[in-house]
């Protein structure tokens, strides 16, 4: 199973603030608006030390290999710059296919990714990137 390919054909990408909707960035290059609240929920939430109420969010097809137990979001102020590499400065996992990423600096431009795991990590998909929006002053 080509899971690189599964988790590429639908990797979308949200990014929000508590105070309205920001602009979508999504690899199949489509706009989508999304609104969410400012903190997020549940198993797999990544954090920093500040509670910026800035948040990412992705959403992707889940792998139809039943051995898929989890997937790694990974993301960052850099790219890697290599297809299918996953080496950025920050990692989260879930269970589902799709998460939110919490606490991110405002105006910054942020890089994702995501993997499939089934007791061995696969390579990354294609990745998205976004510019959070400005802190509200």
């Amino acid at each position: 199973m080509d899971w690189v390919k599964a988790i590429t054909g639908f990797l979308v990408l949200w990014s929000s603030t508590a105070w309205g909707a920001a602009v979508v960035a999504a690899l199949l290059l489509t706009m989508l608006p999304f609104l969410t609240g400012c903190s997020g929920s549940g198993d797999g939430q990544a954090s920093t030390p500040a509670d910026t109420g800035i948040t990412a969010s992705l959403a992707w097809h889940p792998v139809p290999d039943t051995s898929v137990i989890a997937y790694f979001i990974h993301y960052g102020r850099q790219s890697p710059g290599q297809p299918g590499s996953c080496a950025y400065e920050s990692s989260m996992h879930v269970t589902s296919p799709s998460a939110t990423v919490t606490n991110l600096e405002p105006n910054t431009r942020y890089h994702f990714t995501v993997s499939a795991y089934n007791g061995l990590e696969s390579a990354c998909s294609a990745e998205v990137s976004t510019v959070t929006p400005t802190a509200p002053v």
